[in-house]
Protein backbone atom coordinates (compact mmCIF):
# COMPACT_ATOMS: atom_id res chain seq x y z
CA UNK A 1 0.00 0.00 0.00
CA UNK A 2 2.92 2.01 0.08
CA UNK A 3 3.69 2.86 3.57
CA UNK A 4 7.54 3.27 3.93
CA UNK A 5 8.63 1.80 7.33
CA UNK A 6 11.95 2.31 9.35
CA UNK A 7 11.85 0.67 13.10
CA UNK A 8 15.02 3.06 14.06
CA UNK A 9 13.25 5.78 13.08
CA UNK A 10 10.05 5.21 14.39
CA UNK A 11 11.20 4.49 17.75
CA UNK A 12 13.06 7.74 17.88
CA UNK A 13 10.05 9.83 16.37
CA UNK A 14 7.84 8.18 19.18
CA UNK A 15 10.52 8.19 22.06
CA UNK A 16 8.54 11.55 22.71
CA UNK A 17 5.33 10.35 24.22
CA UNK A 18 3.41 13.75 24.06
CA UNK A 19 3.24 13.48 20.03
CA UNK A 20 0.27 10.86 20.90
CA UNK A 21 -0.93 13.47 22.84
CA UNK A 22 -2.38 15.08 19.70
CA UNK A 23 -5.00 12.98 19.41
CA UNK A 24 -7.68 13.26 22.56
CA UNK A 25 -8.41 9.57 22.39
CA UNK A 26 -5.33 9.43 24.49
CA UNK A 27 -6.05 12.69 26.16
CA UNK A 28 -5.39 12.78 30.40
CA UNK A 29 -3.88 9.12 30.03
CA UNK A 30 -0.99 8.16 32.44
CA UNK A 31 2.56 8.41 31.45
CA UNK A 32 3.19 4.43 31.94
CA UNK A 33 -0.15 3.87 29.51
CA UNK A 34 1.20 6.56 26.88
CA UNK A 35 4.56 4.95 26.75
CA UNK A 36 3.10 1.07 26.34
CA UNK A 37 1.00 2.83 23.22
CA UNK A 38 3.97 4.21 21.81
CA UNK A 39 6.18 1.04 22.48
CA UNK A 40 3.56 -0.71 20.47
CA UNK A 41 2.80 1.58 17.40
CA UNK A 42 4.33 2.10 14.37
CA UNK A 43 4.80 4.74 12.21
CA UNK A 44 3.61 4.34 8.53
CA UNK A 45 4.34 7.04 5.63
CA UNK A 46 2.34 7.49 2.46
CA UNK A 47 2.57 9.52 -0.47
CA UNK A 48 -0.67 11.53 -1.78
CA UNK A 49 -3.26 8.93 -3.34
CA UNK A 50 -1.98 5.72 -1.45
CA UNK A 51 -4.66 3.35 -0.25
CA UNK A 52 -4.25 3.04 3.39
CA UNK A 53 -6.93 -0.17 3.64
CA UNK A 54 -9.47 -1.35 1.30
CA UNK A 55 -13.12 -2.22 2.20
CA UNK A 56 -13.99 -5.84 2.95
CA UNK A 57 -10.58 -6.88 3.89
CA UNK A 58 -9.97 -8.21 7.40
CA UNK A 59 -9.20 -5.84 10.22
CA UNK A 60 -6.27 -6.13 13.08
CA UNK A 61 -5.22 -2.25 13.73
CA UNK A 62 -6.38 1.03 13.55
CA UNK A 63 -4.98 4.83 12.21
CA UNK A 64 -4.32 7.84 13.83
CA UNK A 65 -3.26 10.84 10.99
CA UNK A 66 -0.50 12.32 12.62
CA UNK A 67 0.30 14.60 9.39
CA UNK A 68 -1.91 15.03 6.27
CA UNK A 69 -5.32 14.71 4.90
CA UNK A 70 -7.37 11.03 3.92
CA UNK A 71 -10.53 10.25 2.21
CA UNK A 72 -12.87 7.86 3.71
CA UNK A 73 -15.12 6.41 0.52
CA UNK A 74 -17.76 3.31 0.07
CA UNK A 75 -18.31 1.55 -3.24
CA UNK A 76 -16.14 4.86 -4.79
CA UNK A 77 -18.55 7.11 -3.25
CA UNK A 78 -16.38 10.18 -0.91
CA UNK A 79 -18.11 10.23 2.18
CA UNK A 80 -15.82 11.90 4.89
CA UNK A 81 -12.67 13.76 5.27
CA UNK A 82 -10.19 12.77 8.23
CA UNK A 83 -7.24 15.38 8.81
CA UNK A 84 -4.45 16.03 11.47
CA UNK A 85 -5.70 14.76 15.29
CA UNK A 86 -8.20 12.26 13.90
CA UNK A 87 -8.35 8.84 13.53
CA UNK A 88 -10.35 5.76 11.62
CA UNK A 89 -10.64 1.71 11.94
CA UNK A 90 -11.66 2.04 15.18
CA UNK A 91 -15.41 0.07 14.47
CA UNK A 92 -14.19 -2.88 12.55
CA UNK A 93 -12.26 -3.81 15.68
CA UNK A 94 -15.20 -2.91 18.34
CA UNK A 95 -17.69 -4.79 16.00
CA UNK A 96 -14.93 -7.27 14.45
CA UNK A 97 -16.33 -7.28 10.97
CA UNK A 98 -14.69 -6.31 7.92
CA UNK A 99 -13.53 -3.10 7.02
CA UNK A 100 -16.65 -0.80 6.03
CA UNK A 101 -14.47 1.83 3.59
CA UNK A 102 -11.53 2.33 1.70
CA UNK A 103 -9.34 5.14 3.14
CA UNK A 104 -6.85 6.85 0.53
CA UNK A 105 -4.35 9.78 0.97
CA UNK A 106 -4.93 13.17 -0.13
CA UNK A 107 -1.10 14.35 0.51
CA UNK A 108 1.72 12.78 1.69
CA UNK A 109 0.48 11.79 5.43
CA UNK A 110 1.94 9.96 8.34
CA UNK A 111 0.07 7.93 10.06
CA UNK A 112 0.46 6.11 13.18
CA UNK A 113 -0.94 2.41 13.15
CA UNK A 114 -1.81 0.25 16.81
CA UNK A 115 -2.72 -2.78 16.42
CA UNK A 116 -5.50 -4.54 17.77
CA UNK A 117 -4.22 -6.22 20.92
CA UNK A 118 -2.93 -2.85 22.08
CA UNK A 119 -6.25 -1.37 21.49
CA UNK A 120 -7.95 -3.87 23.13
CA UNK A 121 -5.36 -4.01 26.60
CA UNK A 122 -5.91 0.47 26.16
CA UNK A 123 -9.39 0.49 26.61
CA UNK A 124 -9.34 -2.31 29.07
CA UNK A 125 -7.38 -0.50 31.41
CA UNK A 126 -8.56 2.98 30.65
CA UNK A 127 -12.53 4.16 30.97
CA UNK A 128 -10.89 7.49 30.45
CA UNK A 129 -9.33 6.44 26.91
CA UNK A 130 -13.43 5.04 26.47
CA UNK A 131 -15.13 7.87 27.59
CA UNK A 132 -12.43 9.90 24.63
CA UNK A 133 -13.59 7.60 22.26
CA UNK A 134 -17.39 8.57 22.55
CA UNK A 135 -16.92 11.88 22.61
CA UNK A 136 -15.05 11.70 19.74
CA UNK A 137 -17.79 10.07 18.20
CA UNK A 138 -20.42 12.71 19.25
CA UNK A 139 -18.09 15.55 17.74
CA UNK A 140 -17.38 13.27 14.76
CA UNK A 141 -20.97 12.68 14.76
CA UNK A 142 -21.95 16.20 14.78
CA UNK A 143 -19.66 17.63 12.32
CA UNK A 144 -20.44 14.92 9.36
CA UNK A 145 -24.38 15.36 9.89
CA UNK A 146 -23.60 18.66 9.70
CA UNK A 147 -22.04 17.50 6.30
CA UNK A 148 -25.07 15.69 5.05
CA UNK A 149 -27.68 18.67 6.41
CA UNK A 150 -25.40 20.93 3.75
CA UNK A 151 -25.39 18.01 1.02
CA UNK A 152 -28.94 17.96 1.37
CA UNK A 153 -29.49 21.73 0.69
CA UNK A 154 -27.75 21.65 -2.00
CA UNK A 155 -29.31 19.12 -3.78
CA UNK A 156 -32.07 20.83 -2.67
CA UNK A 157 -31.42 23.55 -4.30
CA UNK A 158 -30.34 21.64 -7.23
CA UNK A 159 -33.68 19.86 -8.09
CA UNK A 160 -35.14 23.20 -7.75
CA UNK A 161 -33.22 24.71 -10.61
CA UNK A 162 -33.82 21.29 -12.94
CA UNK A 163 -37.43 21.83 -11.92
CA UNK A 164 -37.41 25.34 -13.41
CA UNK A 165 -35.67 23.72 -16.52
CA UNK A 166 -37.65 21.55 -17.02
CA UNK A 167 -40.44 23.50 -16.96
CA UNK A 168 -38.61 26.31 -19.64
CA UNK A 169 -38.33 23.08 -21.89
CA UNK A 170 -42.30 22.14 -21.38
CA UNK A 171 -43.00 26.05 -22.52
CA UNK A 172 -40.66 25.97 -25.44
CA UNK A 173 -42.00 23.07 -26.74
CA UNK A 174 -45.19 23.87 -25.97
CA UNK A 175 -44.47 27.55 -27.81
CA UNK A 176 -43.51 25.85 -30.73
CA UNK A 177 -46.09 23.21 -31.60
CA UNK A 178 -48.44 26.65 -30.71
CA UNK A 179 -46.55 28.32 -33.88
CA UNK A 180 -46.95 24.95 -36.01
CA UNK A 181 -50.59 25.56 -35.37
CA UNK A 182 -51.57 28.89 -35.30
CA UNK A 183 -52.56 28.96 -39.54
CA UNK A 184 -54.74 25.87 -39.11
CA UNK A 185 -56.39 27.55 -35.75
CA UNK A 186 -56.48 30.82 -38.04
CA UNK A 187 -58.20 28.86 -40.66
CA UNK A 188 -60.35 27.50 -38.39
CA UNK A 189 -61.75 30.53 -36.69
CA UNK A 190 -62.36 32.56 -39.70
CA UNK A 191 -64.72 29.96 -41.67
CA UNK A 192 -67.13 30.28 -38.07
CA UNK A 193 -66.44 34.60 -38.39
CA UNK A 194 -67.49 34.55 -42.14
CA UNK A 195 -70.21 32.70 -40.72
CA UNK A 196 -70.95 35.31 -38.10
CA UNK A 197 -70.19 38.31 -40.30
CA UNK A 198 -72.10 37.04 -43.30
CA UNK A 199 -75.18 36.51 -41.11
CA UNK A 200 -74.96 40.19 -39.56
CA UNK A 201 -75.15 41.45 -42.45
CA UNK A 202 -77.91 39.91 -43.35
CA UNK A 203 -79.67 41.05 -40.30
CA UNK A 204 -78.93 44.82 -40.62
CA UNK A 205 -80.11 44.54 -44.34
CA UNK A 206 -83.24 43.30 -43.22
CA UNK A 207 -83.66 45.57 -40.02
CA UNK A 208 -82.87 48.52 -42.25
CA UNK A 209 -85.79 47.55 -44.37
CA UNK A 210 -87.94 45.99 -41.90
CA UNK A 211 -88.60 42.75 -43.42
CA UNK A 212 -87.37 40.80 -40.73
CA UNK A 213 -89.63 38.06 -38.60
CA UNK A 214 -89.65 36.08 -35.74
CA UNK A 215 -88.47 32.86 -37.33
CA UNK A 216 -85.82 34.52 -39.32
CA UNK A 217 -84.74 36.13 -36.65
CA UNK A 218 -84.34 33.30 -34.67
CA UNK A 219 -82.82 31.52 -37.52
CA UNK A 220 -79.96 33.18 -37.95
CA UNK A 221 -79.36 33.81 -33.99
CA UNK A 222 -78.90 29.79 -33.79
CA UNK A 223 -76.30 30.10 -36.64
CA UNK A 224 -74.70 32.78 -34.92
CA UNK A 225 -75.06 30.23 -31.95
CA UNK A 226 -73.68 27.62 -33.26
CA UNK A 227 -70.58 29.57 -35.41
CA UNK A 228 -69.71 31.00 -31.91
CA UNK A 229 -69.79 28.13 -30.22
CA UNK A 230 -67.45 26.63 -32.67
CA UNK A 231 -64.98 29.78 -31.76
CA UNK A 232 -65.42 29.15 -28.47
CA UNK A 233 -64.21 25.65 -28.98
CA UNK A 234 -61.06 26.52 -30.26
CA UNK A 235 -60.14 28.85 -28.28
CA UNK A 236 -60.29 27.13 -25.11
CA UNK A 237 -58.56 23.99 -26.57
CA UNK A 238 -55.45 26.07 -27.51
CA UNK A 239 -56.11 28.16 -23.77
CA UNK A 240 -55.65 24.55 -22.39
CA UNK A 241 -52.93 23.54 -24.08
CA UNK A 242 -51.25 26.62 -23.49
CA UNK A 243 -51.08 26.21 -19.35
CA UNK A 244 -47.94 24.24 -17.58
CA UNK A 245 -48.61 25.30 -14.27
CA UNK A 246 -48.10 22.65 -11.35
CA UNK A 247 -51.52 22.29 -10.10
CA UNK A 248 -52.87 19.24 -8.19
CA UNK A 249 -54.79 16.99 -10.15
CA UNK A 250 -57.93 17.41 -11.36
CA UNK A 251 -60.17 15.36 -13.02
CA UNK A 252 -60.23 14.62 -16.48
CA UNK A 253 -62.99 13.67 -18.92
CA UNK A 254 -60.38 11.67 -21.56
CA UNK A 255 -62.50 11.29 -24.50
CA UNK A 256 -62.70 15.64 -24.38
CA UNK A 257 -59.07 15.89 -24.15
CA UNK A 258 -58.35 14.09 -26.82
CA UNK A 259 -60.64 15.09 -28.99
CA UNK A 260 -59.53 18.82 -28.34
CA UNK A 261 -56.07 17.83 -29.04
CA UNK A 262 -57.25 16.94 -31.96
CA UNK A 263 -58.93 19.75 -33.12
CA UNK A 264 -56.08 21.57 -32.88
CA UNK A 265 -54.57 19.76 -35.68
CA UNK A 266 -56.84 18.58 -37.93
CA UNK A 267 -57.08 21.24 -40.28
CA UNK A 268 -52.91 21.54 -40.24
CA UNK A 269 -53.02 17.86 -40.67
CA UNK A 270 -55.88 17.89 -43.21
CA UNK A 271 -52.98 20.07 -45.42
CA UNK A 272 -51.11 17.04 -45.82
CA UNK A 273 -53.57 14.46 -46.53
CA UNK A 274 -53.29 12.93 -42.97
CA UNK A 275 -56.50 11.16 -42.03
CA UNK A 276 -57.31 11.24 -38.28
CA UNK A 277 -59.44 8.19 -36.85
CA UNK A 278 -60.69 8.51 -32.96
CA UNK A 279 -62.57 5.90 -31.59
CA UNK A 280 -63.39 6.34 -28.21
CA UNK A 281 -64.94 4.06 -25.26
CA UNK A 282 -68.45 4.57 -24.81
CA UNK A 283 -68.03 5.37 -20.73
CA UNK A 284 -66.68 8.50 -20.94
CA UNK A 285 -63.35 7.55 -18.86
CA UNK A 286 -62.19 9.63 -15.85
CA UNK A 287 -58.83 10.64 -15.11
CA UNK A 288 -57.00 12.49 -12.55
CA UNK A 289 -54.21 15.15 -14.05
CA UNK A 290 -52.67 17.99 -15.31
CA UNK A 291 -55.10 18.37 -18.39
CA UNK A 292 -52.36 21.00 -20.50
CA UNK A 293 -49.58 18.48 -19.63
CA UNK A 294 -51.97 15.58 -20.94
CA UNK A 295 -52.74 17.26 -24.05
CA UNK A 296 -48.93 18.29 -24.69
CA UNK A 297 -47.89 14.22 -24.65
CA UNK A 298 -51.13 13.62 -27.16
CA UNK A 299 -49.87 16.60 -29.54
CA UNK A 300 -46.12 15.12 -28.82
CA UNK A 301 -47.03 11.45 -30.44
CA UNK A 302 -49.77 12.82 -32.76
CA UNK A 303 -46.31 15.32 -34.34
CA UNK A 304 -44.20 12.17 -34.22
CA UNK A 305 -46.73 10.62 -36.44
CA UNK A 306 -46.89 13.06 -38.84
CA UNK A 307 -43.59 13.17 -39.10
CA UNK A 308 -42.76 9.31 -39.34
CA UNK A 309 -45.41 9.13 -42.49
CA UNK A 310 -44.15 12.25 -44.09
CA UNK A 311 -43.01 8.97 -47.12
CA UNK A 312 -45.73 6.90 -46.68
CA UNK A 313 -48.53 6.41 -49.03
CA UNK A 314 -51.12 6.14 -47.09
CA UNK A 315 -51.27 8.83 -44.03
CA UNK A 316 -53.56 7.87 -41.33
CA UNK A 317 -53.03 8.65 -37.28
CA UNK A 318 -55.94 6.22 -35.16
CA UNK A 319 -56.39 7.32 -31.57
CA UNK A 320 -58.35 4.80 -29.54
CA UNK A 321 -59.44 4.60 -25.60
CA UNK A 322 -60.58 1.97 -24.20
CA UNK A 323 -61.42 0.81 -20.47
CA UNK A 324 -59.19 -2.11 -18.82
CA UNK A 325 -60.25 -3.02 -15.19
CA UNK A 326 -59.25 -0.33 -13.17
CA UNK A 327 -57.33 1.80 -16.23
CA UNK A 328 -57.83 2.91 -19.12
CA UNK A 329 -55.66 2.46 -22.36
CA UNK A 330 -55.30 5.13 -24.98
CA UNK A 331 -53.47 4.33 -28.41
CA UNK A 332 -52.17 6.27 -30.71
CA UNK A 333 -51.13 4.55 -34.27
CA UNK A 334 -49.76 5.69 -37.39
CA UNK A 335 -49.06 4.38 -41.05
CA UNK A 336 -45.55 5.60 -41.12
CA UNK A 337 -42.46 4.54 -41.37
CA UNK A 338 -42.24 2.33 -37.85
CA UNK A 339 -39.02 1.94 -35.89
CA UNK A 340 -36.32 -0.28 -36.09
CA UNK A 341 -36.63 -3.69 -33.35
CA UNK A 342 -33.01 -2.77 -31.97
CA UNK A 343 -34.12 0.66 -31.07
CA UNK A 344 -37.29 0.01 -29.38
CA UNK A 345 -35.90 -0.19 -26.19
CA UNK A 346 -33.99 3.19 -26.84
CA UNK A 347 -37.04 5.03 -27.91
CA UNK A 348 -37.30 6.81 -24.18
CA UNK A 349 -34.22 7.57 -23.35
CA UNK A 350 -32.55 11.01 -23.08
CA UNK A 351 -30.65 10.71 -26.00
CA UNK A 352 -32.56 8.88 -28.90
CA UNK A 353 -33.76 10.24 -31.73
CA UNK A 354 -34.44 9.97 -35.52
CA UNK A 355 -34.91 13.58 -36.50
CA UNK A 356 -32.49 16.09 -37.81
CA UNK A 357 -31.23 18.86 -36.16
CA UNK A 358 -33.81 21.63 -36.17
CA UNK A 359 -36.59 19.55 -36.50
CA UNK A 360 -39.29 18.19 -34.05
CA UNK A 361 -41.08 19.81 -31.28
CA UNK A 362 -37.84 19.36 -28.97
CA UNK A 363 -39.36 17.78 -26.30
CA UNK A 364 -38.58 14.52 -26.42
CA UNK A 365 -40.29 11.19 -25.77
CA UNK A 366 -38.21 11.02 -22.30
CA UNK A 367 -39.81 13.75 -21.21
CA UNK A 368 -43.50 12.56 -22.37
CA UNK A 369 -42.82 8.75 -20.58
CA UNK A 370 -41.90 11.26 -16.90
CA UNK A 371 -45.21 13.37 -17.55
CA UNK A 372 -46.79 10.02 -17.64
CA UNK A 373 -45.61 8.49 -15.04
CA UNK A 374 -45.85 12.03 -13.14
CA UNK A 375 -49.75 11.07 -13.33
CA UNK A 376 -49.34 7.63 -11.94
CA UNK A 377 -49.54 6.40 -15.69
CA UNK A 378 -47.65 3.64 -18.35
CA UNK A 379 -45.94 4.34 -21.84
CA UNK A 380 -45.00 1.87 -24.05
CA UNK A 381 -44.51 1.44 -27.80
CA UNK A 382 -44.84 -1.83 -30.14
CA UNK A 383 -44.86 -2.35 -34.16
CA UNK A 384 -47.58 -1.79 -35.84
CA UNK A 385 -49.80 -4.33 -36.92
CA UNK A 386 -49.86 -3.90 -40.96
CA UNK A 387 -47.02 -0.97 -40.19
CA UNK A 388 -45.69 2.20 -38.52
CA UNK A 389 -45.93 2.33 -34.81
CA UNK A 390 -48.22 2.17 -31.97
CA UNK A 391 -47.86 4.24 -28.69
CA UNK A 392 -49.85 2.57 -25.48
CA UNK A 393 -50.21 4.60 -22.19
CA UNK A 394 -52.50 3.52 -19.52
CA UNK A 395 -53.43 5.24 -16.59
CA UNK A 396 -55.76 4.47 -13.31
CA UNK A 397 -59.49 5.25 -13.84
CA UNK A 398 -61.08 8.44 -11.30
CA UNK A 399 -63.50 6.76 -9.84
CA UNK A 400 -65.74 9.96 -7.85
CA UNK A 401 -66.13 8.42 -4.22
CA UNK A 402 -68.93 10.86 -3.98
CA UNK A 403 -70.77 8.54 -6.43
CA UNK A 404 -70.25 5.04 -4.43
CA UNK A 405 -71.83 6.56 -1.36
Amino acid sequence: MGAKNNKGEEKDFLEDYKKLQLFNLFDNLPRDELDLIAKNTEVLKFDTDEVVCVEGTDSDSMYFIYQGEVSISNKGVSFAYLESGDYFGEMSLITGRKRNATVTTMAPSVLFEISANVFDEVFERSATAMHNLLVTFDGRLRRHNDIVVGQFLKLKHQLKVLEDAHNRLLLSDKMASIGLLTAGIAHEINNPLFVITGYLDVLNENIREGKISTEELSEIANKLGTASKSIVKLVSGIKTFARIDETDPVPIDLNSAIKESLNLVSFLYKQESIELQNEQSEDTPMILGNIGKLQQVLMNLFSNAKDAMESSPTKIISVETRTEANHVAITVADTGCGIDPENMKLVFSRSYTTKPVGKGSGMGLDLVRKIVEDMDGTIGVEPGVTSGATFRITFPLFRDPSLSE
